[in-house]
């Protein structure tokens, strides 16, 4: 089986090629930017600390930001995050909402889906209570891509077309052909290969006239990729090599490592295994450069392909298991899809019947969810919108033709009765006029009521997610209830205070309850910062949970690093209370992982809680730690051992649990 087919001879819809583009879609072109990016941003960084509302300022901040998005993540995300920072401060709604739209697509770059999608929704909040049209668009068309990423076709396309909606409204032809794009690769992705093809083409033709090479050498390789999908080597293999002759192959790795890929795929259809190869690793080599994931996963695809198809079954194998692990460890469940189908194929080849079953069966449960019901919701949505937008266009046509036939015979009642009835069609013209200035105050009224209630709407929808996880309240939206979920494995971390009793006898209730306050602030921005889930706070206590409720392979390292963290916080506030001879907090933490169950209790004030052993032993954990240590159990130590230097305590009393043995974690291993 080739690797990148699934069905119906469309190419694997998900190779990376198809989302790139959209990532990398706001403001500067890259060979404006200086390689490393830092001059440039502390200059432009010092301007705004001066002036936080210099518009001009931002905009150049976010085309350095946009130019290290494929060449260095993480400054890029360290000079987004200070843009943020620095908006916020000055309240600049604007500029907040681009940060946190760039801050969410160097975290879909970085393979952290779920923060991606957080930092989407609080930027979409803001655009819309600005009415921001432009951000808006550029958050639903990155909306839907990461949504595409992760299997949810339905969300993807129905973002796709709100952005759409905007970008027709706005009449911006560049944006129109980043649209036109995501939506080909959505029509692809299903499968409609020649409404994939129209769309990538209107979307070369905007980008022809705008003479946006970089775009266009996307949809150039996009194109080669459709005539690949159907067989037609020849002509795609032409569109691969227009695509590398349009890009800076020296500076843009990223995209170059795309195109090498490309061109593998090309040479291995027309049996040229050798050059495929060559391709190929040229391909995996600059992504690994570049940390990009999905490109590291396509090319491993690739290569195992070709193992595969010169006979070394074992060697293919072991290049689909590692693509599997990086495309598992980052949520891309559509790339899974045909991972998993080749690798049951080879197992069944090696008669390996077991493991074939197995894969098989992950293969099955992917495809039926993503290309079978996922499919039949997206197409439901482009039907939906395409009826919508056609029934518009007919009634304007009707409401025109009405309104000429009125005219029409207005105009012949006139000239036959002029003479006659002058008085009458005054005196009926004047009614009109009082009864069209009743309609527009009703009408506008009517408008007003509707932006309040609109507005009630999002700020009860804000103030659910500040109770709720966005999961559990869209589910608690959408059918009034929410069901209780098993979780085989999460971590939960418990925080106390000591001597809480002690600083209550010292500080009046104001006071305390000011600096628990100002504690647990820093712990929330902490958990954020690491996706992990706040669960509650019981007077002086704390609980947050990782794992959940998205399940994720990171959350006890996640955890943990929140926990020294906090720690180090801690010690940072008590040195400065002691410096200035106020009394102090200390905090003792305890953390353990293992299975909970997870839902909403109450009916009038709901509450998002955990139960399970689990819960207990992390309080227990808690219990038995010291000030300012970092206390583990032994199951959250055997999945973090490898991150973290950590010192065995032995088997510790734990309160109706006996001994237990736990660990106190000192650093991150370097």
């Amino acid at each position: 089986m080739c690797n990148f087919v699934i069905q119906d001879g469309h190419p694997y819809a998900m190779n990376k090629s198809y989302i790139l583009y959209f990532l990398i879609l706001l403001l500067a072109p890259f060979n404006k930017i200086h390689a490393d990016g830092r001059p440039e941003a502390d200059s432009v960084l010092a301007v705004l600390s001066k002036n936080p509302n210099d518009t001009a300022a931002y905009i150049q901040l976010d085309d350095i930001i946009n130019g290290l998005f494929n060449r260095d993540a993480d400054l890029a995300m360290e000079i987004a995050q200070k843009e943020l920072i620095i908006a916020s401060t000055a309240n600049n709604q604007i500029a907040v909402g681009h940060a946190l739209l760039n801050i969410g697509i160097i975290s879909d770059l970085q393979g952290d889906y779920q923060k991606a999608l957080n930092q989407y929704a609080r930027a979409l909040t803001i655009a819309k209570e600005q009415n921001y049209l432009e951000l808006q668009g550029d958050i639903y068309n990155n909306y839907s891509i990461t949504l595409a990423v992760l299997g949810q076709m339905e969300e993807s396309i129905d973002n796709a077309l709100n952005a759409l909606a905007i970008y027709e409204k706005m009449n911006d032809s560049a944006r129109m052909a980043k649209i036109y794009n995501n939506l080909a690769s959505r029509y692809s992705e299903m499968g409609y290969v020649d409404e994939a093809l129209d769309k990538y083409q209107k979307a070369a033709a905007i980008n022809e006239k705008l003479k946006d090479n970089k775009k266009l050498a996307y949809n150039y390789g996009n194109i080669g990729l459709l005539y690949y999908g159907t067989d037609q080597i020849e002509e795609a293999l032409s569109f691969f090599q227009k695509s590398i002759a349009l890009q800076d192959t020296v500076k843009d790795k990223y995209d170059f490592s795309i195109a090498l890929h490309n061109l593998g795929l090309a040479y291995q259809r027309l049996g040229q295994y050798d050059n495929a190869l060559i391709y190929e690793r040229k391909a995996y080599k600059l992504a690994k450069e570049v940390n990009d994931d999905l490109g590291v996963i396509t090319s491993l695809n690739g290569m195992a392909s070709i193992y595969r198809k010169t006979g070394d079954e074992k060697k293919a194998l072991e290049y689909f298991n590692q693509s599997k692990l990086i495309a598992e460890n980052i949520g891309a469940r559509y790339y899974l899809i045909n991972i998993y189908e080749n690798i049951a194929d080879i197992y069944a080849g090696l008669n390996d019947f077991q493991n074939a079953f197995i894969f098989n069966q992950k293969y099955n449960y992917l495809k039926d969810s993503i290309l079978t019901t996922e499919k039949d919701k997206a197409v439901q949505k482009i039907t939906e919108y395409e009826s919508e937008k056609k029934q518009a266009e007919i009634q304007l046509l009707t409401k025109d033709s009405e309104i000429q036939k009125l005219n029409i015979r207005r105009q012949k009642t006139i000239r036959n009765s002029l003479g006659i009835v002058g008085g009458l069609f005054l005196l009926i013209a004047v009614g009109l006029f009082h009864r069209y200035r009743y309609v527009r105050k009703t009408r506008n009224e009517l408008s007003e009521k509707n932006k309040i209630i609109n507005k009630e709407k999002e700020r009860s929808d804000e103030l659910l997610l500040n109770i709720l996880p966005a999961e559990t309240a869209e589910e608690l939206k959408n059918t009034g209830q929410s069901e209780a979920r098993h979780f085989d494995s999460v971590t939960v971390m418990f925080t106390d205070f000591k001597g809480f009793t002690q600083m209550a006898e010292k500080l009046t209730p104001q006071e305390l309850v000011s600096e628990i306050d100002h504690c647990f602030k820093i712990f929330d921005e902490i958990i954020e910062k690491y996706n992990i889930e706040k669960i509650k706070t019981i007077g002086d206590a704390y609980m947050c949970a990782g794992g959940l409720p998205v399940p994720n392979k990171t959350h006890p390292e996640d955890v943990v690093r929140a926990a020294l963290d906090i720690q180090k916080k801690m010690e940072d506030i008590k040195k400065e209370r002691i410096k200035n001879g106020k009394p102090f907090f200390e905090l003792r933490l305890g953390i353990h992982t293992g299975p909970v169950v997870a839902g909403i209790v109450g009916t009038k004030k709901f509450q998002y809680d955990i139960w399970g052993d689990t819960v207990n032993i992390a309080a227990r954990m808690e219990s038995s730690g010291e000030v300012g240590k970092v206390n583990i159990s032994e199951f959250t130590f055997q999945s973090i051992k490898e991150k973290f230097k950590c010192q065995y305590r032995g088997k510790v009393e734990a309160k109706g649990k006996g001994e237990i043995d736990m660990y106190f974690v000192d650093s991150i291993k370097k």
